[in-house]
């Protein structure tokens, strides 16, 4: 552990978590519309979907050329700093939580097995298309 990856996970994991927020609230507000009463649930799942592609994307497509010795600053900062600020599994546990609580356990589980399978979707679609050398 050092300075320099120190930095680099806090530059991008406030990065990250100001587009979760952007997007979380976007995407909130657009389900809210319809009055959906998983329209928070929506906004976190959008942010995890998005931050799971652009996890897998790097993995998967630049993590040697990204995590060469002179270049690992990067790789830090847009993995472990943008990636972790972006998802967040704390708010998407606590929206289930209070689906259940207000009596939707039909819409918690489905926010559950939604989140995971489509997160997971994504991982091993671009796996597929960019992982495999």
């Amino acid at each position: 552990m050092n300075f320099s990856s120190a930095l680099a996970i806090f530059i991008g994991g406030g990065i990250g978590s100001v587009a979760r927020w952007v997007v979380g609230n976007g995407v909130s507000k657009l389900s809210a519309l319809s009055g959906s009463v998983v329209a928070g649930a929506m906004g976190v799942l959008a942010a995890n979907v998005l931050a799971t592609l652009t996890l897998a994307i790097l993995i998967f497509t630049q993590a040697e050329k990204l995590s060469s010795d002179g270049n690992s600053f990067w790789m830090t900062l847009l993995a472990i700093g943008f990636c972790g600020g972006f998802s967040t599994f704390s708010t998407f546990s606590l929206d289930t939580f209070k689906l259940i609580q207000e009596g939707n356990l039909i819409w918690g589980i489905l926010n559950i097995v939604v989140s995971v399978l489509t997160c997971l979707a994504v991982a091993l679609t671009v796996y597929l298309v960019w992982g495999k050398s």
